[in-house]
């Protein structure tokens, strides 16, 4: 029987609607905005269709509520784990692309270019990113064998461990979609990982509608 890892990434903060975008890494340590938390609960009924028997969380505020907002609702246990917070983007914290690419033209198109070698000036790259989220999720594969889990985390790590698993160029993380709240099922069978669904965001309809 394979294991099922869900991999989920948090409810919307202030900065994952601001326009222009503002990104956020390990810092600022935001809380969901009002949405955000509808987001999570839409999620939690939509993950309660599985068997999840444990969740995972990344240690930030936006991360930890949104899975408080599912274990509470599945009735599991929850745990979280600093090694799966978001990645370190330390100069660029708070700011916008457009004042990113004022200030650090080079740095930045070289980050287009390819984030998993020319990462955020002062924090990770998206390899670095990588050698340090996979263990953890592999650990937890081992010790859940043929059991659901579900793991929310953020954008960034989410991208690195699906184009991991996808087996595309890490350069090309950054172009998978995640949606704030939205989920993708992994299953893990004999040490191999096969992504069953990118991105299932469908329980979020009524969320937009509502807002």
């Amino acid at each position: 029987m394979p294991m099922t890892l869900l991999l989920v990434r948090h409810g919307a903060t202030a900065a994952n609607v601001a326009r222009p975008y503002m990104l956020q890494g390990a810092q600022p340590d935001s809380e969901l905005i009002d949405v955000g938390v509808l987001q999570a609960q839409a999620a939690s009924h939509a993950i309660a269709a599985f068997p999840v028997v444990k969740i995972y969380c990344s240690p930030l505020v936006r991360a930890r509520t949104t899975a408080e907002i599912i274990a509470a609702r599945l009735t599991v246990p929850l745990e979280v784990d600093a090694r799966l917070i978001e990645a370190n983007i330390g100069d660029w914290s708070g700011l916008t692309w457009e004042e990113i690419d004022r200030r650090w033209p080079s740095e930045h198109a070289a980050f287009q270019e390819n984030a998993a070698q020319h990462g955020y000036p002062g924090g990770e790259n998206l390899a670095q990113v990588r050698e340090r989220v996979l263990p953890v999720i592999e650990r937890l594969v081992a010790v859940h064998p043929g059991e659901t889990i579900a793991v929310v985390g953020h954008g960034v790590v989410n991208r690195v461990l699906l184009a991991h698993w996808l087996g595309i160029p890490l350069r090309q993380a950054r172009q998978l979609p995640q949606h704030n709240a939205g989920f993708s099922i992994i299953e893990f069978l004999d040490g191999v990982a096969r992504v069953r669904k990118v991105n299932v965001a469908e329980h979020l309809e009524t969320v937009a509608a509502a807002a």
